[in-house]
């Protein structure tokens, strides 16, 4: 992330505006609607601007700028209608240790003004690195639609409410679960659209209860198969109230970024052959970080009832008489498949699809090879990679046909994803000539709707 969007403090700042036409105007629509002092320094200006001089909204200097102007100034914007004039102010105004934008000229400013949702005290900035203004402008007229004219009073209301709620809960993380459980168990859209009477009414309610600042619960929540856009509504809204959230190798950090910034983030992830957690550890520290009244999200890859040893935790949890909720997850074969293109049960293919693992608790992993060997057999393996040979083995000993095609998908759903196809009699060799090393799910007896090769992949890696 290069810009860093912050929110700065205009009132009692002055800003200043060199230019007086169309890219002056332009900024102004903008900062007119702030605190700031703001002071325009051009020859001449156009009718608009001299509309908000003569009402007094900006101070208009009728003469060319000189570098004092840029004296005690909170940000500079550099916006004549010459762009070598722009660069030379805004390289003026950073040796003077200043923050400056020059108009239409990314490369010379140290801040970029962001499209900007305005529901003061409510705001809401979208920026593109100034990459694409356009596209800042139609997700800023997107949601325009959907929050209500009346969110700044919402918000100037909860403010009121927070003196309350700060009495009876004076612990910061009791006050933020309490506010995530106001805003985060139900519709959104519904709760925003709230009157005051009626957030007052929830918000009393609430607080009656004692119930949304108690914490003391564990969630299960399935993290998908890594591409933020498949997670689930309920597991972002577990995440957004989480005290603690204990998350393993395959969680993505878009994912991880639904979660508070203020929650505690703990890493316990299992790698083939490297440092893993126990999971008699993972198990004490849900229970413990449940037992001091926090709110515990165990966040897993895909979905955590797929080997994911959730009974285990599951167990640990209810033995200790803590309360449990599962949210599941789109599991990895599901992302995989369609990934490919391709249905992962088809009529008059095959009835059922298997879900199985590559290792168990003793190695690797025995199943019933002749079912799978048998022609149509489908199966999706997890954590079959380091299994391969183990497996092209079992198959072929039980009459598979070399030809029997498999697709492996690494990173589904990411933008790392790669795809190929292959056969039972190349599995292993083509998983080490493509580079292979997971997390990845091999689909037996499937083959991409557009077929990906490992001669098309190193094509298009060269």
């Amino acid at each position: 992330m290069r810009y860093l969007p912050v929110h700065v403090d205009t009132q009692g700042g002055r800003i200043v505006i060199i230019g007086g036409e169309g890219a002056a105007e332009a900024k102004l629509r903008t900062l007119i609607k702030t605190d700031a002092q703001l002071d325009v320094i051009a020859p001449a200006i156009g009718d608009e601007i001299a509309r908000w001089a003569e009402r007094g909204i900006v101070t208009h200097y009728a003469r060319d700028f000189i570098e004092t102007d840029l004296d005690g100034a909170l940000l500079i914007y550099a916006a004549t209608e010459d762009d070598v004039e722009n660069g030379r102010i805004a390289d003026m105004a950073r040796a003077k240790g200043l923050l400056a934008n020059a108009a239409d000229y990314k490369d010379a400013c140290s801040f970029i003004t962001p499209a900007l949702v305005d529901r003061s005290p409510v705001t809401i900035s979208i920026g593109t690195s100034g990459t694409s203004p356009g596209l800042a402008r139609a997700i800023k007229a997107d949601l325009e639609t959907r929050l209500p004219s009346t969110l700044g009073n919402l918000a100037l209301h909860i403010n009121q409410l927070r003196v309350k709620v700060k009495s009876i809960y004076p612990d910061l993380a009791a006050r933020q679960r309490f506010w995530a459980a106001i805003f985060g168990a139900k519709d959104l859209n519904a709760q925003l659209r709230l009157s005051e009477p009626a957030l007052t009414e929830a918000v009393e309610a609430a607080l009656g209860g004692g119930q949304a600042a108690k914490g003391g619960q564990i969630s299960l929540v399935g993290a998908g198969p890594g591409n933020p856009d498949l997670l689930t509504h309920q597991a972002r809204q577990k995440l957004h109230s989480a005290d603690v959230i204990i998350y393993d190798r395959l969680v993505s950090q878009g994912v991880l970024d639904f979660g508070r910034r203020e929650a505690e983030y703990i890493y316990v992830g299992k790698e083939a052959g490297g440092v893993s957690t126990p999971q008699e550890k993972i198990n004490s520290l849900i229970v413990e970080k449940a037992q001091e009244g926090l709110s515990v999200v165990r966040l897993k890859g895909g979905d955590p009832l797929i080997f994911g040893r959730a009974d285990e935790e599951l167990n640990a949890a209810r033995e200790a008489g803590i309360t449990v909720d599962i949210c599941p997850g789109i599991t990895s074969a599901a992302a995989a498949a369609a990934a490919i293109g391709q249905s992962l049960t088809s009529r008059g293919i095959n009835k059922s699809i298997t879900y199985m693992t590559g290792h168990d608790a003793k190695g690797f992993a025995e199943q019933d090879w002749a079912r799978f060997a048998a022609p149509g057999a489908r199966a999706a393996i997890y954590m079959g990679i380091g299994a391969s040979r183990f497996i092209q083995g079992r198959l072929l000993m039980h009459g598979a046909a070399e030809n029997t095609p498999v697709t492996i998908v690494e990173n589904a759903s990411r933008p790392e994803q790669i795809i190929i196809a292959t056969t039972v009699g190349d599995l292993p060799d083509d998983l080490q000539r493509g580079g292979i090393t997971g997390p990845a799910v091999l689909l037996l007896g499937f083959t991409p709707a557009e077929a990906v090769t490992l001669s098309n992949l190193h094509e298009a890696a060269s």
